[in-house]
């Protein structure tokens, strides 16, 4: 009886290590491109199919098989990847591929996977096939091999100190097409792999959230929906074009490209720009920041200077905010619904607008200081509805409680009263 137990205790365990293992596999992208088509038989993957190391390693080999001598094979690896790199988008819509982008568009094949089990370890298992494993330390030094038949792993750098996740991709992004380029100018046949070793989509689930922080990494296309202002100290940014009410007239204000300035003084720092708008006339917007002389430590914009470049039209206009817009020195100031701007018979409206000032570095917007308020309408009712229902609780509690049994008279040590069937 204690054998049998004995055995059916080592095989539950190892069902345990092989469903955990299997659970605990860390899967990630596969980017396969080649720089030429050995045949006209197109070996392809199934979109969305999860590729365990040994599928993988048998997809690849036969990839490999298909050209007439062994070819160079160059592995590009990340520590961490997912497929959430290659979709990503700044605000002027510009991936961190540019140049993986034009490098596949004019690939041979081009093959991408996105659910792939430990992809580095089925490479190695090109070594039994006599491929060589070079591994590159100095790309400077790089040599490139005379012959195919060698599989070259170049690992990537992690971020630096001052460099965001999008930063660093675009600095691997370079570096993969200038190797890649080399080796294809080298080398009749080159099979490239650019792959992680874990996957980089889990930063939601281990670090809370505190605010949705917009990365402001290049300067948005002209004809971009969005206005972004970035200076060396002030980011000034909306998600759609601001609108100009005048006089019943409406007028769709666009940045105009390098014309964002910026002047600082000891008490203000100013941005100003040119906007076209949708008749022939240029608007020119100053924004004015000042340190909060009655709550020190804040900054406030006070007002917005709003005027149209022409000879014909000098009068300024000082449009001021409908609700004040103050934050704390290092926060930025963020409001999802319309930010107003008014003066007499003028509006100057903004959507999802969101500023901040005295900035060391306006790579992105530091945490937010939101404008609406922390009891929010459905704060309001969720508060409501639960003292509602409290109320009904204690209510039924004290009901509960106050019930008195009629057995105040009874006698404990009396007789029992009895009643038969008959009766």
């Amino acid at each position: 009886m204690a054998g049998r137990r004995m055995c059916f205790d080592i095989f539950f365990c190892c069902l345990v290590v092989i469903f955990g293992g299997s659970c605990g596999a860390e899967f990630v992208p596969v980017l396969v491109w080649e720089s030429n088509k050995p045949t006209d038989v197109q070996i392809s993957s199934p979109a969305l199919k999860k590729y365990s190391t040994d599928d993988f390693a048998d997809f690849f080999i036969n990839k490999l098989s298909a050209f007439g001598k062994k070819p160079l094979v160059v592995v590009f690896t990340e520590e961490n990847l997912s497929v959430e790199d290659f979709s990503w988008q700044d605000l002027a819509e510009n991936s961190v591929f540019p140049h993986l982008e034009s490098v596949i568009a004019t690939a041979a094949n081009v093959d991408f996977i996105p659910s792939v089990s430990n992809p580095l370890k089925a490479l190695q298992r090109l070594e039994k096939l006599g491929y060589q494993w070079q591994t590159v330390r100095d790309l400077e030094t790089m040599n490139v091999p005379e012959h195919g038949g060698v599989v070259m792993v170049l690992e990537m750098e992690n971020a630096k100190v001052d460099e965001d996740r999008p930063d660093f991709l675009r600095r691997h992004d370079c570096l993969i097409s200038s190797v890649y380029s080399r080796l294809v100018s080298q080398a009749d046949d080159v099979v490239a792999v650019y792959t992680g070793r874990y996957s980089s989509w889990i930063e939601p689930e281990n670090e809370p959230v505190l605010h949705r922080v917009r990365r402001l990494l290049v300067e948005p296309a002209p004809n971009a929906t969005v206005m972004l202002m970035n200076t060396s100290s002030i980011l000034i940014y909306a998600s759609d074009k601001p609108q100009v009410t005048e006089s019943d007239i409406k007028k769709i204000l666009t940045l105009l490209p390098d014309t964002v300035k910026r002047k600082e003084s000891a008490t203000y720092q100013s941005v100003r720009a040119k906007f076209s708008t949708n008749s022939t006339d240029q608007i020119i917007l100053e924004f004015f920041f000042f340190n909060s002389t009655s709550s020190p430590g804040y900054w406030s914009l006070e007002n917005v200077t709003y005027y149209i470049n022409s000879p014909n039209h000098t009068n300024k206009m000082v449009l001021t905010p409908e609700s004040g817009i103050v934050a704390p020195v290092m926060f930025s100031y963020h409001c999802s619904s319309k930010t107003v701007f008014k003066a007499v018979n003028i509006s100057l409206t903004f959507q999802n607008f969101q500023a901040q000032p005295y900035m060391e570095k306006t790579k992105a917007f530091d945490d937010a200081y939101n404008c609406e308020l922390f009891f929010t309408p459905p704060i309001w009712s969720g508060l409501f509805v639960t003292s509602i229902l409290a109320f009904i609780m204690m209510w039924g509690l004290a009901m509960i409680m106050d019930i008195r049994t009629m057995d105040q008279y009874d006698d404990p040590k009396g007789k029992t009263i009895t009643i038969s069937v008959s009766e």
